[in-house]
């Protein structure tokens, strides 16, 4: 695992040595800046996992570069500490305002400091890690959920979650709709992941309709059922009563034919991974991606012939 990289941007030696030396110790990779421009181009060139920012600094003042780094679409995820001698509420305020996420006025106690940057970082981790649509952990959170539970050689089973012609849904109803379906779909599947076992089980949103569960041996099968009924449950509420009447939606294709699509339905491929089976994050997701392949030719989705067409 690659160590987390942090920018010291402090024109004091002795400071600058000293936090070094602790975050140093407590397992970060600390590069040095002098001044306010070298924080500023050191930060846009290395891209940090957190900024350690005085506010008194040659050059450019650590309020001037902590605004800058901020209104940079780029660089705005990068959590900043600001640390300064000036500890009036106003000082603390400018700060705040400047866009810093944090505030430690020296002087500080280094276990403090160790402490706050580790929980700056864990905190920006998890903001970066969640889909922005269900609030559900993204693919690199689920990446390093699968990769720790291959490590500890933890038995468990994967159930992929595709939702079957929820593409033709987007195209009729329009991508802010399909967007609130996923939402919903989300919170419909985090629900019975609650119920399905104390603790749950872990859930996240690979992205568009594609979700993933971490679950133990035992309880992948029911809450596979529950999933899938829940959302067969729920489906009609998505469609317009004219097409929940029709029972599909129409749909134009490329050819500007008009066919039927189907109503969205839950598609799910279960994958169990015992200890030792899979060496490799790639060899379970090669497997992952079969068994998914070979669920969508047995539930069968997709659009009919055109309308007055016989199927040959």
């Amino acid at each position: 695992m690659l160590l987390k990289k942090l920018v010291i941007a402090e024109d004091d030696d002795a400071v600058a040595h000293l936090v070094a030396a602790t975050l140093g110790d407590a397992g970060f990779l600390c590069l040095r800046a002098r001044d306010g421009e070298e924080a500023l181009n050191l930060t846009r060139t290395e891209l940090p996992d957190l900024l350690v920012l005085d506010v008194m600094m040659p050059k450019m003042d650590g309020l001037q570069v902590c605004a800058r780094i901020k209104s940079d679409v780029v660089l705005s995820r990068i959590p900043i500490l600001i640390l300064t001698s000036l500890a009036g509420v106003d000082d603390r305020v400018a700060g705040l305002d400047a866009g810093a996420d944090d505030y430690l006025p020296k002087p500080f106690d280094l276990r403090e400091l160790a402490a706050r940057v580790k929980a700056l970082i864990r905190q920006s981790r998890r903001e970066r890690d969640r889909n922005p649509i269900t609030n559900l952990p993204s693919s690199p959170a689920i990446e390093d959920k699968v990769a720790e539970l291959l490590q500890k050689k933890h038995a468990f089973t994967v159930l992929y979650i595709d939702i079957e012609n929820f593409r033709s849904y987007a195209d009729v109803y329009g991508y802010r709709k399909a967007d609130e379906i996923i939402a919903i779909t989300g919170n419909l599947i985090l629900s019975e992941v609650r119920a399905g076992s104390d603790p749950p089980a872990f859930l996240g949103h690979v992205g568009g309709d594609d979700f993933l569960i971490l679950a133990e041996p035992q309880h992948a099968e029911p809450l596979a059922k529950a999933i899938e009924a829940a959302f067969l449950g729920a489906v009609g509420e998505f469609y317009e009563e004219e097409d929940r009447a029709k029972g599909f939606i129409s749909i134009v294709d490329e050819r500007g034919e008009v066919r039927r699509a189907q109503f969205m339905n839950p598609s799910i491929a279960m994958v169990e991974a015992t200890p030792g089976k899979f060496a490799t994050l790639d060899d379970l997701a090669g497997e992952i991606a079969t068994t998914k392949n070979r669920v969508r030719k047995r539930t069968g989705s997709g659009l009919f012939p055109p309308l007055g067409r016989q199927r040959k």
